[in-house]
């Protein structure tokens, strides 16, 4: 790990620390209906493919609200998916004036399915917030750095919800983003920076003719997700 990302991964928990230590009130779960409320999650890699489930460590945030981490020098699964210095944190505050929720995964050295996708740095953020005039979420700061999909460069701004096919092994959808939340008393957003739907043809004849098969659908048979955040804030 570069002593660049390290130096960024040690602000970036000093700074959400101090936002615990100067006594930012948080909601505890459960409270009365009508009561602000804030929530996350932050993981680095999932995987259930190769009839192996497998998920690195997962950063959620506590009933009592404030902050968690979840962190792993290394993760991977054998031909599935290997990555390293993977780093989740998400953190809530509840105040008068503005509620806020954020939660991050970074992660690097990412190598997915022996190559077919590969970046030297994933990175999620999912941000929400809720004030007197409304409620919304974001993902800004979300990037990849040097994303290769299926031997081609993929740009670091990546629109949400992108989708690439990979002949033989079903889509990637990056960038893929999910808003929950009616944008007035609540909002809510999940990121997932890389999610690989794998797919397998269902059903269907083989011609003995032609050696072409007739018919069958594809079916999603596994998932594998990389670099993802979520964030909420509602009443």
């Amino acid at each position: 790990m570069t002593m660049s990302a390290m130096n960024l991964r040690a602000l970036r928990t000093i700074a959400l620390a101090a936002l615990v230590a100067l006594g930012c009130p948080v909601l505890f779960a459960g409270q009365a209906a009508g009561q602000t409320t804030v929530g996350g999650v932050a993981f680095g890699s999932y995987v259930n493919a190769l009839g192996v489930m497998a998920q690195s460590p997962v950063a959620m945030l506590p009933d009592t609200g404030g902050m968690a981490v979840g962190e792993a020098d290394t993760f991977g699964v054998p031909s599935a998916l290997s990555a390293q210095w993977l780093d989740a944190t998400t953190t809530g505050a509840v105040d008068d004036a503005v509620s806020t929720s954020q939660s991050s995964s970074e992660l690097e050295d990412v190598n997915v399915l022996n190559g077919l996708i590969t970046a030297d740095i994933v990175t999620a953020i999912a941000s929400s917030y809720q004030n007197a005039t409304g409620a919304a979420s974001g993902s800004d700061g979300s990037a990849f750095t040097n994303l290769v999909v299926n031997g081609a460069s993929v740009t670091s701004d990546v629109a949400p919800n992108t989708q690439v096919a990979l002949p033989g092994v079903g889509y990637v959808v990056l960038n893929e983003q999910q808003v929950t939340g009616n944008g007035v008393s609540s909002s809510g957003i999940t990121v997932n920076m890389i999610h690989v739907y794998l797919q397998s043809l269902v059903g269907g004849l083989l011609d003995p003719l032609t050696g072409q098969l007739i018919g069958g659908a594809l079916t999603t048979t596994g998932e594998i997700i990389l670099g993802s955040a979520n964030s909420a804030v509602g009443t």
